[in-house]
């Protein structure tokens, strides 16, 4: 299978969050830019600071109660 084939498999089973994420590295690469730390670093930050991911609910729900 080449390379193509196999990108495009991958493809159809991202979500619209995951296939965002990879629309920014494919212009990153198109546009010539060497590196694409920033991108997925950026990508990474908006995850991790995502509703989705707050865990300090879970983590400090004993002092919330507590007080």
């Amino acid at each position: 299978m080449s390379i193509r084939q196999e990108l495009l498999n991958a493809i159809e089973q991202l979500n619209d969050d995951q296939l965002s994420t990879l629309l920014d590295l494919a212009l990153s690469l198109k546009s010539g830019k060497k590196s694409v730390h920033s991108t997925v670093e950026s990508q990474a930050y908006r995850d991790w600071v995502s509703p989705e991911n707050d865990i300090y609910d879970e983590v400090f729900a004993d002092e919330f109660t507590a007080r």
